[in-house]
């Protein structure tokens, strides 16, 4: 690990940009040459043989005004999207997340809020940005995935049972495993018995309940993708392959107890509802629970932000050092004073979007005024943009809908499962008809 303490300023740059044609219009404070050249192509993510952009370049002026620097700003970064807000500015930092209903109701990005990362390299409650500066040296241009990789992010995968896409899956397999249970079917208790170390033999306390259910139903029904008819099925669809423990050997030191028959059904009924209360408490994203156990990543773009720190990693096999950018406060979403507003939220798409718009209902919060929606289902797609009126727009229909459904009644107050329905019958609409 290498860290390093914030990048070097603007006016550490000087301005031999080899002649690059971005580079030399903005030296020479030509706002129209350089829309021509990004009409004809031209990246304003190219470097200079010294590893500078347009944008540092920019910023490294000291001999203009503010009105000239935001024209020339507007210039390199004006998006040319068509379906762009007009004179819309894309972000110049970027953060996804797969929790990102919890982040609009905080109203800022706060690092290490559920679990630490872990990782011998990592940095924890760091906030970290996808920004417009050189992953690796060497790059010829800015950061390749500077919006791919905050959605690999935002989709909250990975291989230990407590990130937020297993947590999601989990919330879903223990109201399959309560559902049936309660209707008075027992579980199928087809898979291999398991033992679990306890500290008190006579009782096995909520945490090591929690530990135990969520780490065998991710290794068994959710890594490798094996939970996912859980997740787009009625809850009693698939009671008959959730495949449990046919016993459960409990162990203190010397001594152990074995768990089964009768005694078994009431042992996964609490182990279920105290993972359960443990997610809905805070240990899963509220909106993968809502959308019954998938997750919707969120990726949420900002102004730029002044002087981020970076931290280096080696990548893989390769070696090649990466550097991430982060600082170590929270971020809050109207800007510090080191810039950082927030102008843009990305979804994949309208179902996801009115998810979103559901579960800040839900939560007593709205999306935050002026913000623009952008829709990227996949790399093959061009990007859709909603402005801040078509977007009031969509979340206005939604909550018409879904008082339609509830009879209007406080969706503060309805049950998960009540508003997994709304939500389901919501993505299952007609949604280009919502504006």
């Amino acid at each position: 690990m290498n860290r390093i303490g914030p990048r070097s300023t603007p006016t550490q740059y000087g301005h031999d940009s080899n002649k690059l044609p971005l580079h030399t219009a903005v030296e020479n404070n030509n706002e129209q040459l350089i829309r021509q050249l990004r009409n004809a192509g031209a990246r304003a993510n190219t470097l200079d043989e010294a590893g500078h952009s347009p944008l540092d370049v920019l910023d490294s002026k000291r001999d203009i005004d503010q009105r000239s620097r935001s024209g020339l700003r507007m210039a390199l970064l004006q998006s040319l999207n068509p379906t762009a807000p007009l004179g819309y500015m894309k972000p110049e930092a970027i953060h996804g997340s797969p929790w990102g209903l919890e982040i609009l109701q905080s109203q800022a990005l706060i690092g290490g809020v559920t679990d630490q990362k872990g990782g011998s390299e990592s940095l924890e409650g760091k906030v970290f940005f996808s920004d417009r500066t050189r992953e690796s040296t060497g790059d010829q241009t800015t950061r390749k995935g500077f919006r791919s990789k905050p959605r690999i992010y935002a989709a909250g995968q990975g291989e230990k049972s407590s990130n937020a896409y297993s947590r999601a899956e989990q919330h879903r397999l223990t109201q399959v495993m309560l559902t049936a249970l309660k209707a008075g079917i027992p579980l199928q208790t087809n898979a291999p018995g398991v033992r679990i170390d306890v500290a008190n033999l006579g009782h096995m306390s909520d945490e090591e309940c929690t530990t135990w259910l969520q780490t065998f139903l991710h290794k068994k029904h959710i890594y490798g993708n094996g939970g996912k008819k859980f997740i787009t099925a009625p809850l009693n669809q698939h009671i008959h392959e959730l495949q449990m423990p046919a016993s459960v050997t409990l162990r203190s030191g010397e001594q152990s107890r074995v768990i089964q028959g009768p005694e078994l059904m009431q042992f996964y009924r609490r182990a279920a509802r105290v993972l359960q209360h443990s997610l809905e408490n805070g240990k899963a994203p509220y909106l993968g629970m809502l959308n019954q156990g998938r997750i919707v990543p969120v990726v949420f773009g900002f102004e730029k932000i002044k002087n981020l720190a970076s931290h280096s990693l080696r990548s893989g096999f390769s070696q090649k050092i990466n550097s991430y950018s982060y600082q170590n406060e929270a971020h809050p979403l109207s800007g510090s004073a080191k810039g950082g507003k927030l102008k843009e939220i990305e979804v994949r798409d309208l179902p996801d979007l009115a998810t979103l718009c559901l579960g800040c209902a839900a939560k007593g919060i709205a999306l935050p005024k002026g913000v623009v929606v952008r829709i990227k289902a996949h790399k093959q797609v061009k990007a859709q943009y909603l402005a801040p009126q078509k977007v009031e727009r969509f979340q206005n229909t939604v909550l018409h809908s879904a008082a339609q459904l509830t009879g209007a009644r406080d969706l503060s107050k309805e049950g998960l499962e009540r508003l997994q329905a709304v939500n389901a019958h919501l993505r299952s609409s007609d949604l280009m008809s919502y504006f």
